[in-house]
């Protein structure tokens, strides 16, 4: 099953092998939709871990053979630059792309600088930062040498979407959210805006990254169908990941 996270109420594709999951603790329920406040759940922690309480829902709650995260506005696709709902990826499809590989996961974003820098630029401070790599040292030593490769490197797949065995889904959470649960005592967000407090989700993407490193898995990225995307908006993103590889590679050249 994939798992489509939406936090308002839109009208969703009608896709075979998908269910839509709301999030977000609203008082009404969605038509449809699963809520990610039944069960075994981190539904309270939504403003901080974003879709991350619907991923945790899936692990602690599914027993489907193949789990999937994708969003109300964002799903695997057949080609890039593309809104069309017909350019999603079925369920079936996505298993026959499994075949010999680990995992799917969204085609890589850009970025001008290290995916470090990029991060305390978007949503994470310094100290956060050595908080997050103490924790992982701590907790998994063995993902440190995938952890500093990743964080001097300048592409990450994004949003948090992914599609797997059951078995590698559910290893990468236990992986994941004891991290993430530790790292959460010592930071206090009590300040920080709407934007900021997303940080658990944030850092979960790019530590989706590290675990693939880790562990050496078998990824097929795939394109995005971003739905709420103008083709404009497609070639703007285009354009600019292009641009960040020039710049990162003339950077590094300069530097070295």
């Amino acid at each position: 099953m994939i798992y489509i996270v939406t936090h308002k109420r839109v009208d969703l594709p009608k896709l075979k092998g998908y269910r839509a999951i709301q999030v977000g603790n609203a008082a009404d329920s969605f038509p449809g939709c699963l809520r990610d406040d039944t069960g075994d759940n981190i539904a309270d922690k939504n403003a901080s871990y974003c879709e991350l309480t619907a991923l945790y829902w899936v692990w602690k709650n599914s027993d489907d053979p193949y789990k999937g995260l994708a969003h109300y506005r964002r799903y695997f696709g057949r080609r890039a630059l593309s809104s069309r709902v017909a350019d999603i990826l079925g369920y079936d499809a996505l298993v026959q792309m499994l075949e010999g590989r680990d995992m799917l996961a969204a085609k890589p974003a850009v970025y001008h600088v290290s995916a470090r820098e990029q991060l305390l630029m978007e949503c994470c401070t310094p100290e956060t930062f050595a908080k997050l790599e103490r924790v992982v040292e701590s907790l998994h030593p063995e993902s440190m040498d995938a952890f500093r490769a990743f964080f001097a490197g300048n592409r990450a797949a994004q949003y948090n979407m992914l599609f797997c065995r059951s078995s590698c889904f559910d290893d990468y959470c236990a992986w994941l959210f004891p991290m993430l649960f530790s790292l959460e005592d010592q930071v206090d967000l009590s300040g920080a805006n709407a934007y900021q407090k997303r940080l658990f989700g944030f850092l979960s993407e790019r530590l989706l990254n590290v675990w693939i490193l880790q562990n050496g898995l078998s990824v097929k990225y795939l394109p995005v169908v971003s739905t709420e995307y103008t083709p404009r908006d497609h070639l703007t993103y285009l354009r600019r990941d292009i641009t960040n590889g020039l710049r990162f590679r003339m950077q590094n050249k300069k530097e070295g």
